[in-house]
This record gives C-alpha cells, sequence and structure tokens, in this order.
C-alpha cells in the first residue's frame, strides 16, 4: 500500500461474517539456485542459504493473493464485486484494507467463490482492548492481519520504536488465542532510518515476541535501499506473507516491469522461508482490473515452475534486474 494514504485506512473497522472457504492448493515453486540481489549500481548474484533456512519439496504450496489497495483508486467495485473479480482471475485468496460495509454481499461473495479471505490489513489501534472486534474477525475466518503502516517519526525514535513492537506484541498475542496471525507491513523508511548504527527494521525485528510476524513489501524493501531476497532469507521464521509490489525509483510498476527481481523473490520465498501467502499489489494501478489478471496469470505461471533455476534475469526487458 501507500504510505500516508493508508494511515487511516488501516483503522477501519470491519462487521461482515464471511465464512471460510476452500483454499486451493497451488503447486510449488521449484529449487532455486542463484538469485538476484541488491546492488547499489549492479546485478550482483547470491546463492540461497540453506544452512539455516527451513527448505521446502516440491510439495509445498504458496497461495496467491491480491490486497484491495491495488483497485481503490481507479476503480468503483464494491469489496464483494472485487472478490468475484479475484476469483475469475484465479487467486485463492483477499486482502482487504477496508470495505466490510455490505456483510450479506461479502458473505455470499466468499460462498459462491473458492476465494478465501486469508488476510486483512487493520491496524493496532483498531485492534487493542477489542474483543468484540476480535472475535469478529475470528469468526469470519480470517488466518491473518496486518498493520499496515507507521509513520517515520516512530522509526527513528528508539523509545517510540519500542513502544509501538511493545504495543504489536500485545495484540498478536491476543490474536493468537483466536490462531490468528498478526504482523506488520513495512514501507519504505523503516530502512532509510537508523537507531544507533542499526537499521531501525531491524531495530523493530528484534523487540518482536514470537507471536509478532512480518510481512515483507518486496517493492518498498527495495526503495528502501535494501534487498528484498536478503530480508526475506533473513527473517524467514518470522515472514508469513509477501507483498509482491514491483517498483523502481520510488514509482510503481506492474509485477514483471519494475527493479524487483519477482522471479528471485518467488523462489526465495519458496526455498528459504515459511512463506503462506504472495500477495499481489499495485498501488493505484492505472488500469486495476487488467492488472489484478496480469498478477493472477504472473504468479500461476511462478508456481507451475517446479524446476525453476533461480539464474537472475527478469521478464522485463526494459527494466533489468535491479535487485
Amino acid at each position: 500500500m501507500s504510505n500516508t494514504n493508508q494511515s487511516d485506512a488501516e483503522e477501519a473497522s470491519s462487521n461482515a461474517t464471511p465464512s471460510t472457504n476452500r483454499r486451493r492448493v497451488l503447486q510449488g515453486i521449484g529449487a532455486a539456485g542463484v538469485v538476484g540481489v541488491a546492488g547499489s549500481s549492479s546485478v550482483q548474484a547470491q546463492q540461497l542459504n540453506t544452512d539455516t533456512a527451513s527448505i521446502h519439496g516440491d510439495d509445498s504450496e504458496i497461495a496467491i493473493g491480491t490486497q484491495f489497495w491495488t483497485y481503490n483508486a481507479n476503480s468503483d467495485k464494491s469489496t464483494a464485486e472485487l472478490i468475484y473479480e479475484a476469483d475469475d482471475a484465479g487467486y485463492d485468496m483477499v486482502e482487504p484494507f477496508t470495505g466490510f460495509d455490505n456483510v450479506d454481499a461479502i458473505s455470499t461473495a466468499l460462498e459462491e467463490t473458492d476465494v478465501e479471505m486469508g488476510s486483512a490489513h487493520v491496524g493496532v489501534g483498531s485492534l487493542e482492548d477489542n474483543d468484540e472486534m476480535i472475535q469478529m474477525l475470528s469468526d469470519y475466518g480470517v488466518n491473518h492481519l496486518v498493520h499496515a503502516y507507521q509513520g517515520p517519526d516512530t522509526f527513528s525514535d528508539e523509545s517510540a520504536l519500542e513502544e509501538f513492537a511493545g504495543r504489536v506484541n500485545d495484540v498478536a498475542d491476543r490474536l493468537a488465542e483466536e490462531d490468528i496471525q498478526y504482523g506488520y507491513h513495512n514501507h519504505n523508511h523503516e530502512f532509510e532510518e537508523t537507531i544507533g548504527d542499526t537499521i531501525a527494521y531491524d531495530v523493530f525485528v528484534e523487540n518482536l515476541n514470537d507471536n509478532a510476524h512480518l510481512q515483507i513489501d518486496a517493492g518498498w524493501v527495495l526503495t528502501g535501499g535494501q534487498d528484498p531476497i536478503e530480508y526475506i532469507q533473513k527473517y524467514s521464521d518470522k515472514t508469513f506473507s509477501i507483498h509482491m509490489k514491483n517498483m523502481e525509483g520510488g514509482d510503481f510498476y506492474e509485477i514483471n516491469e519494475g527493479g524487483v527481481n519477482m522471479e528471485a523473490v518467488a523462489t526465495v520465498a519458496r526455498n528459504a522461508a515459511d512463506v503462506d501467502y504472495l500477495i499481489y499489489e499495485y498501488d493505484a494501478a492505472p488500469q486495476p482490473m487488467a492488472s489484478m489478471k496480469i498478477g493472477a496469470n504472473w504468479l500461476q505461471r511462478m508456481n507451475s515452475r517446479k524446476h525453476y533455476s533461480g539464474l537472475c534475469g527478469s521478464d522485463s526487458d526494459t527494466h533489468p534486474v535491479m535487485l
């Protein structure tokens, strides 16, 4: 998601009661070898660190989904309508950030499709001391909830950062009682700010407990000057989903056109992490319904590559790998 535009949306509450649907099984992405990693001005290659990673076999599954922020700016479709569209495109799950106002329509859409509401963006402030909302979300069958945006001021001050991490921990502990994982979605500033000599994002993660998880947004990590591959590997045990967002120079691109080597991201998620969802997102997509299908087709293609070699490269001739 975009940064300041979502700070209000993340606190939106939901009031629908959809039931959990069948999660379609996708064929796993194949074994990876060499992947592209970040360089200040050149493409480098790095062998996946398999010594400490949890390596998945060919039978492992990563469901694909889409974050509805993609369709917020240039589509007037309701949450229920987007669920039908996501099902037609071939996604397994959806991740709304707001728009739970039509209970019957959303519930019917989930019942009539193979899509589940596997995740949603709901801010810490909407969940603290709010057992009624937590129970409501649990009744939806949501497996994951995510705090979508926290401003730079928090990540530039150690005490503020520790306080915020404590709030995330408390909510994560409460949600764990309902078998819901709670995590944090990054933007770029978490990697641009430092606490002493340490990147603020790393300080934040150090302060999280075992119940608090991460949703790594690949595009924003790159925009923050760091390597998404490195961070997925580094926090492989805490990363439960990845936003498959492509960016370059602070601008948004289709999944196969920006500076992020998305094949490498998908491969490392498959082979060196324990990721539940790969979630397509393209902030303010100019042609949102067309982009929805592009994202689904691309992720499905990655899931069908049983023996993807992981060689450095990009689907785009115009935007070479810049990881």
